[in-house]
């Protein structure tokens, strides 16, 4: 049985149906306005974890009287494909869906994913967060493609170069080195755009002493992967660089450590939480005990998103939450993106970081808040600086966890 079988298997076993039609949809292009194109066409993870295909328009179709799977794909006319290359014919024909749903009568017809039923979406992410030996290849190899991307980095950024001039020459190198996309909108973010969490590249020059944050991935199969690296550019780190630097570094080397089986990932962002809060206290920015630091939400001013999300066919991948449980509205939990045990064959990332966003530091509301906790003399010092995030990819096996992506090194300058 190869690996598409065995994962319909334990999806099939996992659903338990008895009776229904269940339909996995592609999805369909999405026209650009005003012309002749469509923008990039990404699959349904759940179409391309049951049936490999990223061809737009397919169905997969399960009927569970029999747990048989039939997939239906379309086929292009002479004039569409004037215009386009045939997609890779997949079962039968697309239109002769209707007549093998029509031979199926009276029988509860269920969609799955997008808008669908929610329990089969479940069902599926429960299955899809155990990556199988076919998945883990793609893992890593995606994690060799972005290798190169940064080595290209490290042996090339410079002052003077822009945001986009470095975006530009990572990606390019990702394909090079086999990727056919990238996983997610490349973030590069120089001096005090670093602090931005999401920040897309621009043209700004890159100074030297800058501090530069890259979080960037290939993706190979529809696998993703998801690395960041900070560094500082042309110049000698100043302390408080080196002193956050290794802050970070080292609150991720501690929760790395913990990705075991059984471990709650809620604990191990709250101890990484604990560790940045700690070096905040050294560095005089925040002031008190670390655990009221941390529930009074004020080391969530400097550390405000989770610790890390699973990984694989989406860069944020399927069932980081368990279904029985709420998110928290804590600031230091809100944005969690997983909260459930670790188990064995998860692919998560860990991701810390320490960041002065100026959005944060200068709203009066959390100035008067957190006025005991935080040192805002000490902390208006550090506006502009940006902020720093060091991120691999971490595979929970049975024993010591495995980092995908530890080839990419770490260095603290470059140029």
């Amino acid at each position: 049985m190869d690996a598409l079988e065995q994962r319909r298997d334990r999806v099939a076993d996992q659903w338990g149906l008895t009776n229904e039609v269940v339909l996995v949809h592609a999805g369909s292009p999405v026209p650009i306005e005003g012309s002749d194109q469509y923008h990039s066409f990404w699959p349904h993870p759940d179409m391309r974890y049951l049936s490999g295909s990223e061809v737009p328009g397919a169905v997969l179709a399960f009927d569970a009287s029999d747990r048989s799977w039939q997939m239906f794909g379309p086929r292009l006319t002479p004039d569409e494909l004037v215009w386009e290359q045939a997609p890779t014919p997949l079962g039968l024909p697309l239109d002769e869906l209707d007549g093998w749903l029509a031979g199926r009568p009276n029988r509860p017809r269920l969609d799955a994913g997008h808008a669908g039923d929610s329990k089969l979406a479940d069902g599926i992410a429960g299955v899809r967060i155990h990556k199988d030996e076919v998945e883990l290849d793609h893992l890593r190899r995606a994690a060799s493609c972005s290798l190169a991307g940064f080595e290209w980095l490290y042996a090339n950024t410079v002052p003077g170069m822009t945001e986009r001039d470095v975006q530009i020459g990572m990606e390019a190198e990702f394909f090079r080195a086999g990727a056919p996309r990238v996983a997610y909108d490349s973030i590069v973010a120089g001096g005090p755009n670093a602090a931005v969490l999401h920040f897309l590249p621009t043209q700004r020059t890159i100074e030297a002493g800058d501090l530069l944050l890259i979080d960037a991935g290939a993706q190979i199969e529809g696998y993703a992967s998801d690395v960041t690296r900070t560094v500082v550019v042309g110049a000698d780190p100043t302390d408080e660089q080196t002193f956050l630097w290794h802050l970070v570094l080292r609150a991720q080397e501690l929760a790395i450590d913990r990705c075991r089986v059984g471990v709650e990932w809620r604990d191990v962002h709250h101890d990484a939480a604990r560790n940045i809060g700690a070096g905040l206290v050294e560095l005089g920015v925040l002031r008190g005990e670390i655990d009221e630091l941390v529930s009074s939400g004020a080391v969530a001013l400097f550390f405000p998103h989770g610790l890390g999300h699973l990984i694989g066919l989406t860069v944020h991948d399927a069932g980081g939450y368990r279904v029985d449980r709420e998110r928290s509205s804590h600031p230091q939990f809100r944005y969690l993106r997983t909260d459930r045990p670790l188990e064995q064959g998860m692919i998560t990332s860990v991701e810390p970081g320490v960041y002065f966003i100026e959005a944060l530091l200068s709203d009066p509301e959390l100035r008067d808040r957190h006025a005991d906790s935080v040192n805002w003399t000490r902390a208006d010092e550090f506006r502009g600086f940006g902020g720093i995030r060091i991120e691999d990819d971490i595979h929970v096996t049975s024993g010591e966890p495995e980092n995908l992506s530890v080839a990419i090194p770490k260095p603290l300058r470059v140029g």
